[in-house]
């Protein structure tokens, strides 16, 4: 077996000798390809279709962690792709819903705003030769977790899963509440970042 290291996400052990050509990676791959696909299909109106490329990719997410543990299948590939894969599909779910006006605008532009900084930040941290802070924090698993559920509420409100017009509430509610966990990981991934500069190398 090949050299085996701590992962640099969620604490994963990297498996040297695994091919970064695998199920879990193809998983993972996967829901790129369909995050965009849901956006399209979702704006055009094709909801039963988009409803359908959602889930598939949702279940993408659940599904490339189980394979990649149980086949050991672990890669710095996937270690990098997947949580592009996650940001990719929260960004074009709540584009959306916002270009069809079931989330406010300024939710999308918070959450893209705060990934662009932090690939941004990370990418002048590698030219730079310093370590890159990529482990996810708790609020920033909160953030996720509340974008999450306000992609649900808003979507399951197209689908009829509430009566006419009781769904606008609880989305404010999950949006406001999203946001403020995005802003306060943002917050706290920019503390990481200014301490990284400042670190010595």
């Amino acid at each position: 077996m090949g050299g085996v290291e701590q992962g640099a996400r969620r604490g994963e052990v990297i498996d040297d000798a695994a091919s970064p050509w695998n199920l879990a990676n193809g998983l993972t791959a996967l829901r790129i390809v369909l995050a965009p696909v849901f956006l399209v299909l979702y704006v055009e109106g094709d909801r039963l279709r988009a409803l359908a490329a959602f889930a598939a990719a949702a279940a993408t997410d659940v599904l490339d962690g189980l394979v990649a543990r149980v086949l050991h299948q672990r890669t710095r590939l996937g270690a990098f792709l997947d949580p592009v894969a996650d940001k990719l599909l929260a960004a074009c779910a709540l584009v959306a819903l916002a270009v069809t006006g079931r989330l406010p605008a300024w939710l999308p532009v918070l959450v893209v705003s705060r990934d662009l900084a932090q690939l941004a930040g990370a990418a002048l941290l590698r030219s730079t030769h310093r370590a890159v802070p990529v482990a996810p924090t708790r609020i920033g698993k909160y953030a996720t977790v509340a974008l999450a559920a306000t992609v649900v509420v808003a979507l399951a409100g197209d689908y009829g899963a509430y009566p006419h017009g009781t769904v606008g509430p609880f989305v404010v509610a999950f949006a406001l509440l999203a946001a403020e966990c995005v802003a306060l990981s943002f917050a706290q991934y920019s503390i990481f970042f200014v301490r990284a500069v400042r670190a010595p190398r």
